[in-house]
């Protein structure tokens, strides 16, 4: 691809690159399609990456992306790309792709043009049994105490616990994984690089000693609420199951259930309060046929694995 000429870009192992060139063309197209864009994956499934990466880095931009693409936003695209690798190296930070070997083979996630990973936990937590465990942000200290407790339980049985890497529920299910000495994946709505809160720091690097934080948008890009969106994908597709707990009725968790649910992965809530609003969106998917659970010994049950590995 001739916008990528020269470009490196982290390969998940040291070493020659055997898809250095199709690597550099998602790395731009991640970048052209930052946020939720169904129209570019379309494109991308239709004419294939390294066609559709020439095309875009030649300013050719198919009618079928008028009104999602613009010409101006590829130009930003091949400039903010050509340093990510850099600033990949600086956090120590890989591409990960679909072609790689590493790709999570228990993973649906469609139409995902690549995802950064940086962390220590190897690429094979990614197919340890992940479970997302997902929720309100203004957790309630119900919500907190029970999203620590099924993370706790489910890392000891040896699932890798994902979660959002966000205030409330997200991050009382990474520290409950981690007090658990278990494994946990942060996916995040920016960068890799990025901490959004900035006070979860120090926990993403907690995660990422163990785990993996991973991210469907290129390094140093911050985070928004259409990128959100794109994130939600991602959580429903790596977790083989998603656990709502505490959810209003606006909740992003909502997103994640339907992404889920969308894959034809199981969908679990926690039930709350009736007069909690903070429970309504959980008791809404309880409605709808996502399964009751009280913990996480209800949620192993469900998955046929009661109590495996749990010490």
């Amino acid at each position: 691809m001739s916008a990528a000429t020269g470009l490196s870009i982290p390969a998940p192992v040291p070493g020659p690159d055997p898809w250095a060139e199709v690597r550099a063309a998602r790395a731009l197209l991640l970048r052209v399609g930052d946020s939720y864009c169904p129209a570019l994956e379309r494109y991308i499934s239709s004419v294939g990456v390294l066609e559709a990466a020439e095309q875009l880095a030649a300013g050719v931009v198919a009618v079928e992306l008028a009104g999602q693409v613009s010409v101006a936003g590829v130009r930003a695209a091949v400039a903010a790309v050509r340093g990510d690798g850099e600033a990949a190296a600086e956090c120590g930070a890989r591409l990960l792709i679909p072609e790689d070997p590493q790709w999570p083979g228990a993973a649906a996630l469609p139409g995902v043009v690549g995802l950064w990973v940086r962390g220590d936990g190897g690429y094979e937590v990614l197919d340890a049994a992940p479970i997302t465990v997902t929720g309100s942000r203004a957790a309630s200290p119900y919500g907190v105490h029970v999203a620590t407790d099924v993370a706790g339980e489910l890392a000891g049985a040896g699932h890798t616990v994902v979660a959002g890497g966000g205030l409330g529920i997200d991050a009382a299910a990474h520290r409950g994984a981690l007090a658990a000495r278990g494994v946990t994946v942060a996916v995040v709505a920016g960068g890799v690089d990025r901490a959004d809160p900035v006070a979860h720091a120090a926990l993403l690097e907690r995660i990422a000693e163990r785990g993996l934080v991973v991210s469907a948008v290129g390094p140093a890009t911050l985070p928004s609420r259409h990128r959100a969106r794109g994130r939600a994908r991602v959580l429903g597709g790596l977790g083989r199951a998603s656990v709502v707990v505490e959810a209003s009725t606006r909740s992003g968790a909502l997103q994640v259930a339907a992404a889920a649910r969308g894959l034809g992965r199981p969908v679990m809530a926690v039930p709350g309060p009736v007069t909690s609003a903070g429970s309504a969106g959980a008791h809404r998917l309880i409605g709808e046929g996502a399964r009751l659970v009280t913990g996480g010994a209800d949620i192993l049950d469900a998955l046929g694995t009661p109590g495996a590995g749990m010490s």
